[in-house]
């Protein structure tokens, strides 16, 4: 089984089919697979801040944190980045990030420079 069928097998067992959910199981299996590339990108953006990483693979390293990230992504569909909500002052904070600061604190990003 190649590396990104095996994060999928892996996701489905954190995100379950629920049929009032998704519709039917080709949605599901697209959500899935949006999540791991969405999330692979996150981690890339965050590694490797000053580079362009759109050709990179996710060092393995961070395949479970990569897991984790579809979680909260996951979790954080529909929300819009909304961090908090205040119903009757209508006040709310939004958070540029889709996950949570102590998650994306775990990646290191790798030194480097800006290219003009």
């Amino acid at each position: 089984m190649d590396n990104a069928n095996n994060q999928l097998e892996l996701l489905k067992t954190r995100i379950t089919y629920n049929e009032k959910v998704f519709g039917n199981y080709n949605v599901y299996e697209t959500v899935l697979n949006r999540l791991l590339e969405d999330s692979k990108f996150v981690a890339l953006s965050l590694r490797f801040p000053y580079q362009d990483y759109s050709s990179m693979e996710l060092p393995a390293k961070y395949k479970n944190w990569q897991l984790r990230c579809c979680e909260e992504l996951y979790k954080n569909i529909g929300t819009q980045g909304i961090k908090s909500y205040s119903e009757n002052g209508l006040s709310w904070t939004r958070d540029s990030a889709y996950i949570t600061h102590e998650l994306s604190s775990e990646i290191e990003p790798m030194a480097g420079y800006i290219v003009a």
